[in-house]
């Protein structure tokens, strides 16, 4: 039997993919997925699912880590039956190295006082746990109005010194033909708002990723690609505190 969980599906083969339904952007959500199962060895022990809205990939982490507590601000668009503490990551409500490990995707851009984020985050991380973190980049508004920064490499670089971190993996999501894509995606599904239009959107884009997965996937996650620092929709970092 499928499992639901927020905008994925985990099927009875162990495959997740994006349901077209939640979201219609199939490109973006389908690569970040397939990088967090792919450095799920680094999701362990106590778990801060750090704006978690609907917990999509507890689908993931729900089988290799211990616990996990999922965070969120009271505002959230999404359902919040899932959320578990009401909380800014700028202010989180646990004792100092309280997490094994902080995943937090997509939510620094929401974050006011994204310099206090960080600082949180390394607060209640464990010596030697880990952050994985996503962040966008080349990506247009979203959840307006409460979008305000974006992130190249070298400015997460920069987070992750300044607060501890050691960066074992810095992977660009997407280059430059991804990013074309989504582009070309985002005005089919969310500018001309026809329904056949939107499914036709989605089904193009499953097929896109199938060519994605089967040719680029391995240099994306090597963080390999001339174009990788530069025109990329965000990056994926996996950063290990300091002990």
């Amino acid at each position: 039997m499928n499992q639901e969980q927020g905008f994925l599906i985990k099927k009875k083969n162990g495959k997740i993919t994006v349901n077209y339904k939640k979201t219609t952007s199939i490109l973006t959500n389908q690569l970040l997925v397939d990088y967090l199962k792919d450095v799920s060895v680094y999701l362990k022990g106590k778990l801060l699912d750090l704006g978690c809205g609907e917990k999509p990939y507890k689908l993931i982490y729900e089988d290799v880590c211990e616990s996990s507590i999922g965070v969120d601000v009271e505002t959230c668009r999404h359902e919040q039956k899932y959320v578990d503490v009401f909380a800014s990551a700028d202010c989180l409500p646990f004792e100092n190295e309280t997490f094994d490990t902080v995943l937090c995707t997509n939510v620094l851009e929401h974050v006011a006082n994204a310099e206090k984020a960080f600082q949180e985050i390394s607060r209640v991380l464990k010596k030697d746990g880990y952050l994985v973190l996503a962040v966008p980049f080349l990506y247009p508004v979203h959840e307006a109005p409460y979008d305000f920064y974006r992130y190249t490499k070298y400015g997460i670089e920069y987070q992750m010194k300044k607060n501890g971190f050691k960066i074992e993996r810095n992977m660009p999501w997407g280059g430059i033909g991804m990013f074309l894509c989504v582009y070309f995606h985002l005005f089919l599904g969310k500018m001309v708002k026809i329904g056949w239009v939107q499914i036709f959107s989605c089904l193009l884009q499953k097929g896109t990723y199938f060519v994605i997965r089967k040719f680029c996937y391995r240099r994306l996650y090597n963080g390999k690609g001339k174009n990788g620092s530069i025109i990329t929709l965000g990056n994926f970092i996996v950063a290990c505190k300091n002990g």
